[in-house]
């Protein structure tokens, strides 16, 4: 059997759960669900086999060919395989090994388990052995005999065991549901290898952990980041986002040799949560690092503190991304200098950038999408922003990389401006990037993306090559929605006299948010025809 094993993490589903509308949106990310994701990041096809819940973590079976795919359906539907399951519950169960029977079945938006009445058979097993425990916690193995949908979930609640985190099932809350696939072989009688087993998360193999929740939380996180790379077979990237919105208040990021810690709370972290942040940089080996307390959202740098690990980090560093290597600061703002999140749209602008002529990017900060473009083959990059500091940052990057700054040109002015004097030159390129603010005070107006979006986006546009060029556009701007922005650009073109069309944009790295999950940067990409 030709199978593609995975490690699936947390808060994906294991195949999307797109709309037939919203498949139609370019703009849409159609890599939502694990299998669609794991498709676009290795370029193979894979094929359903069977299913784990959302919230769910461990081994999964893909098919790599309909065959394949067939067969697994058989097996699963003969109960050829072999699943092997962990648990942790905060409740006590007198017995130590048992088996559960019962009839599961959807009832309105739920599936609920009920004892079999007496002209009916059950139609679902599992069999369940008590591991260890430590203080109120207990690590349970589950061997489900069938294959009902939430089967665990619900034949432990009803022997009064429901897993930690399950709030549909009767858990204590907790920051994960505390279910983990550890092992998943099909066919167990055939010649397959030994299947696939999956570590679970870390506070599963060491229960003391369990009474810190704010660390749980932490790693349950990271777990999620571990298993996407695992399963795409990567190492940890020298940058890269450990713990995003899910750990409010702290984010975390690898900057090559240095952590950033960054802590959006006015207060800066309490004995206990030192005592959790300690804990975590010592089980990740994380020597070097600097924590931000970011109280005001960054709103109020005067305000920041920063505290360091000891050894203390440097000012200055390298650090790479895919083949592209940038200095990080933490002596020049809140930013280190690069934004993580745009690193899918790197890469495309990477590719993109062979055998270009011209790219422009607005708005360029330490000038990464220049870089990306210059490194891939663009014979000149344009790169504008207002800030005279940012811009020899950006040359410094530039040089980190090989590239002869002297053909290439930086503009120190307002990106607006640079637009409005291009537009006059009628200039055009093929490639144009712009990552505009929010928000930004200007030598005459204000700009504000909900107000000024339609302008600076269609003028944007018109200095893109018809046939050949692109344009990729992205916000940070909270209130909107990746649909919100898709829908004005749609909205924007058809206004016009451009003739363009928007297509797809790369499959984000999951790193940062989630699939459905609000989206903090949103992104279009426009094609001139």
């Amino acid at each position: 059997m030709r199978l593609f094993y995975a490690d699936k993490p947390a808060g994906l589903t294991t195949h999307t759960s797109l709309n037939e509308a919203d498949k139609k949106k370019p703009w849409v990310d159609r890599a939502d669900g694990f299998l669609e994701f794991l498709q676009a990041k290795t370029n193979q096809p894979l094929f359903p086999v069977h299913r784990l819940d959302k919230e769910t973590t461990g081994a999964i079976a893909f098919a790599l060919d309909r065959e394949t795919a067939e067969a697994a359906r058989v097996a699963f539907e003969s109960r050829d395989v072999h699943k092997h399951y962990l648990f942790l519950t905060d409740r006590t169960c007198r017995e130590t090994t048992f088996e559960v029977e019962s009839v599961i079945e959807r009832v309105g938006n739920e599936f609920v388990s009920r004892s079999p009445r007496a002209d009916e058979a059950p139609n679902s097993k599992t069999q369940f052995t008590f591991v260890k425990s430590e203080g109120r916690f207990s690590l349970w193995s589950a061997h489900p005999v069938s294959g009902k949908p939430h089967q665990i979930r619900l034949h432990a609640e009803t022997r009064q065991i429901p897993i930690l985190g399950d709030n549909l099932h009767g858990g204590s809350p907790f920051p994960a549901l505390c279910l983990h696939s550890h092992k998943i072989k099909l066919m167990p009688d055939s010649n397959e290898s030994d299947g696939f087993t999956s570590d679970p998360p870390p506070f599963f193999a060491d229960l003391a952990l369990l009474k810190d929740a704010t660390l749980c939380k932490w790693l349950a996180a990271i777990d999620r980041r571990d298993r996407v790379l695992r399963s795409l077979k990567s190492t940890a990237p020298s940058t890269y986002r450990w713990i995003h919105s899910e750990g409010d208040p702290l984010r975390v990021e690898s900057l090559g040799e240095v952590i950033s810690f960054n802590w959006f709370r006015e207060s800066a972290p309490s004995e206990a949560e030192w005592t959790a942040l300690k804990k975590l940089a010592a089980m990740r080996k994380w020597k070097t690092w600097y924590l931000q307390i970011r109280g005001d959202r960054g709103k109020a740098p005067a305000d920041e503190k920063v505290f360091l690990s000891e050894p203390a980090p440097p000012e200055r560093w390298l650090a790479s991304e895919n083949d592209l290597e940038f200095e990080f600061r933490r002596d020049s703002g809140l930013s280190p200098g690069l934004f993580l999140d745009q690193r899918a749209n790197r890469a495309f602008i990477n590719l993109q950038a062979a055998n270009t002529k011209r790219v422009l990017n607005l708005f360029c900060y330490t000038s990464g999408f220049s870089v990306a473009a210059a490194k891939g083959g663009a014979q000149q990059v344009v790169s504008v922003d207002v800030s005279k500091p940012f811009l020899e940052w950006s040359k410094r990057n530039f040089e980190i990389n090989g590239l002869n700054v002297e053909g290439h040109e930086f503009r120190a002015m307002d990106a607006r401006e640079y637009v409005a004097w291009a537009v006059k030159k009628q200039l055009q390129f093929d490639l144009v990037i712009c990552d505009p603010p929010s928000f930004a005070r200007g030598k005459k107006d204000l700009f504000r993306i909900e107000k000024d979006f339609d302008r600076l986006f269609l003028d944007c546009l018109s200095l893109v090559k018809p046939k050949t060029g692109k344009l990729l556009f992205s916000t940070n701007y909270e209130v909107w929605s990746p649909d919100d922005l898709g829908q004005r650009a749609q909205k924007a073109i058809q206004s016009s006299a451009l003739n363009a069309r928007l297509i797809s944009a790369p499959t984000p790295d999951l790193d940062f948010e989630m699939p459905h999950a609000p989206r903090n940067m949103k992104c279009v990409i426009v094609e001139r025809m």
